[in-house]
């Protein structure tokens, strides 16, 4: 026999959930950002289930780790974890399965690996996978301090309810940055197209004539000089849009700017062999990242390090990627012949560089010395809400 104290439990369990679920819903119909919606799902697992710490990840089409966005972190213990996690251990072994696992001490399953320096202890772990269209397509973690209560059977309702949620917000999240990036790709090979058959043709013509007049003789010296300055400048300018041709024509990734992976790709397409490439990105500086953040991240770094194989000639180029309490900065260095600033040409990708900073909000750095390398640095001031 059911007594009224069960029942009355029961229907405030039900009540419990309900709530959540409204919560939730509202949280994701405020915005349809991928990385937004990921950061709420992330601290709406912490919160449903009552625990210290909480994550959730995206796989990709191999079923490899793409994002990973937590909860509960502050900024001095992020900023010691060094580079996001990559899906090994436990993380990995969720990946592969299709419902939830839940442990009293997370050091106990045999899948796991352990913790870089300087991150948190942890016990209790609860993981429930992101499903849809028949496979996982991300995963949500939680976990409590060392010693404190494991997770129950009613916070494993929670977090599964969640998911279900989330799987529904982040497959069309997922769907939408494809297609966004997808249209980027084909609006790239638009304006490369544009710019080779209209604008480097225009200048071609114009130096053509530029020459012609060049070798008038009844010309004074010092005009054809000034001519055959024009001349050099727009050959300049030809040569630079060329360079950023080739960069809207490379191929990229479709899936989500993500730094630590893009960065990567860009170093294997620009830096030749014999070239020391070292990258040190902290995962606290990715969680913060938006898409378009990302985005004119990388064009920056792409164009600053294909200066300095063109010009520089440096054996070693380094990235860098940290956030301090005031703002998240990208600094590329190389050890190349640097540059007399007094000097410097200022061309199209300095241009376009100091053009996305400011769309950014941030600041942009050029410093070169002769002999000794450049140094390409672009700020920017951690938003007020984080």
């Amino acid at each position: 026999m059911v007594t009224v104290d069960a029942r009355f439990e029961a229907n405030a369990f039900i009540a419990q959930r309900m709530a959540e679920m409204a919560d939730t819903s509202e949280m994701l119909s405020r915005s349809e950002d991928l990385a937004e919606v990921l950061q709420g799902l992330a601290s709406r697992a912490r919160t449903v289930t009552n625990a210290d710490y909480a994550a959730i990840s995206t796989f990709d089409d191999d079923g490899k780790l793409n994002r990973f966005i937590y909860a509960g972190i502050d900024d001095d213990q992020a900023r010691r974890l060094g580079d996001p996690p990559r899906g090994r251990g436990l993380l990995g072994e969720l990946a592969r399965q299709d419902r939830p696992i839940r442990l009293e001490n997370l050091h106990d399953h045999e899948a796991s690996t352990g913790w870089p320096p300087g991150h948190p202890e942890m016990g209790p772990f609860l993981g429930v996978p992101v499903r849809a269209g028949g496979r996982t397509i991300g995963s949500l973690y939680m976990t409590r301090a060392m010693g404190a209560p494991p997770f129950n059977e009613s916070d494993e309702l929670a977090a599964a309810l969640l998911a279900l949620q989330a799987a529904v917000s982040v497959s069309s999240a997922l769907a939408r940055d494809r297609i966004g990036r997808l249209f980027l790709l084909e609006e790239r090979a638009r304006i490369a197209h544009d710019l080779h058959d209209g604008t480097i043709q225009s200048l071609y013509a114009l130096g053509l004539e530029l020459d012609l007049m060049a070798s008038r003789p009844d010309f004074p010296d010092e005009v054809c000089s000034t001519l055959r300055d024009g001349i050099n400048r727009i050959n300049d300018l030809i040569a630079d849009i060329r360079g950023y041709i080739m960069m809207l024509e490379a191929e990229a990734p479709l899936s989500q700017p993500e730094l630590s992976r893009d960065l990567a790709f860009v170093i294997r397409q620009i830096v030749p062999a014999g070239i020391d490439a070292v990258v040190n990105i902290t995962a606290a500086a990715l969680q913060e990242l938006g898409a378009r953040e990302s985005e004119d991240l990388l064009y920056i770094a792409r164009e600053a390090l294909s200066n300095a194989v063109r010009h520089g000639a440096p054996t070693k180029v380094a990235i860098d990627l940290r956030q301090t309490g005031e703002e998240t900065a990208l600094t590329i260095q190389d050890n190349g012949m640097g540059f007399d600033q007094a000097n410097v040409r200022t061309g199209l990708g300095t241009v376009t560089m100091r053009t996305r900073t400011e769309r950014l909000g941030g600041e942009l750095s050029v410093l070169g010395i002769p002999g000794m390398g450049t140094t390409v640095r672009v700020s920017i001031p951690r938003r007020e809400d984080d």
